[in-house]
């Protein structure tokens, strides 16, 4: 999924990079054929060229964590067991900053406990290199199967709906699981939680 939205995160950057391009390129035009309309040019393409930057913005920082919020409000996640995952693209956003996208692979169980092979994008920090094995909850709707996300563990936390399904299979004893620390932080980071007490504690030296 996250594949699909940076291809169309780059089709769009085209398409309104031509459009305030020909806006731009009009302002000359105006000044020679239609010098009395060109305060309103010049005011159209700063509006146009503002409001679509701003739009793009919104899009890059916000598309993929506006749909994992949505899909956790309604209960549509599952409990993801991470096997590793391999680099598949560098990412590089507006405000250059830097992204892999990895393809991460392992087994989902679904609302009904019920084990998946599956394999999907994520995007991470730039930072990563290896990706722990353990679990994670991510965004599952069996009608939209290949929309998958990693889910922040804060999120599931501040989500009093999760909790029953949460609980649910924590009390699965077949399934044996063993959490990652999941959290946003210029891309998704995974890290077991060793790693991130032992980075908590050189934080606090």
């Amino acid at each position: 999924m996250q594949v699909y939205i940076a291809r169309v995160l780059n089709a769009l950057l085209l398409l309104f990079s031509a459009v305030i391009v020909i806006l731009f390129a009009g302002i000359f035009v105006a000044s020679r054929f239609f010098p009395g309309y060109l305060r309103w040019h010049i005011l159209v393409f700063a509006v146009t060229a503002v409001a679509l930057t701003l739009f793009y913005r919104y899009l890059e920082e916000n598309w993929d964590k506006r749909v994992i919020l949505r899909m956790a409000r309604e209960g549509k996640i599952g409990l993801m067991h991470i096997n590793g995952g391999k680099r598949l693209m560098a990412l590089r956003d507006t405000a250059f900053r830097h992204y892999w996208i990895y393809e991460l692979e392992g087994e989902l169980y679904n609302a009904n406990h019920e084990k998946l092979a599956k394999t999907f994008q994520e995007k991470m920090n730039s930072a990563t290199e290896d990706v722990p094995s353990g679990f994670v909850y991510v965004t599952y709707d069996e009608q939209k199967p290949a929309q998958i996300f990693i889910i922040p563990n804060a999120m599931i936390g501040g989500l009093p709906n999760l909790m029953p399904i949460v609980k649910g299979y924590e009390k699965n004893s077949a399934i044996p699981i063993r959490y990652l620390d999941a959290h946003y932080n210029r891309g998704m980071v995974l890290k077991t939680y060793r790693e991130a007490m032992a980075d908590y504690k050189k934080a606090q030296t």
